[in-house]
């Protein structure tokens, strides 16, 4: 099992903070989040067109519409140390930092 924590804009892009993961490597933890991310704005659509009041309001702008997380839209640590490849293998019990690929301050 490997940790992944998630940071910045792509954080409130993908709603997760962290995830547990049985991935083999780095380019399957983008997938299974892109899953997870098709997943949720199904499920955010049905309960728009089923609920015509307060939901509307309160809808999350970063979950529409569905677009596929890939490599390129982070920057990756696994166990502290930048990962330059979509393939590197996961550690047993590691842990990976996905973050903004820009930030402002």
């Amino acid at each position: 099992m490997v940790k992944v924590k998630i940071f910045g804009v792509l954080r409130s892009t993908t709603g997760l903070s962290e995830l547990d993961t049985n991935a083999k490597n780095v380019n399957g933890i983008f997938e299974e989040i892109s899953e997870i991310m098709e997943k949720r704005y199904y499920e955010d659509l049905k309960k728009q067109q089923e609920d015509t009041s307060e939901y509307k309001k309160k809808r999350n702008a970063a979950l529409t519409p569905h677009k596929e997380l890939k490599f390129k839209d982070a920057i990756v640590y696994v166990d502290g140390e930048r990962c330059m490849r979509k393939g590197k293998k996961l550690p047993e019990n590691g842990e990976v930092w996905l973050l903004s690929p820009a930030a402002g301050g």
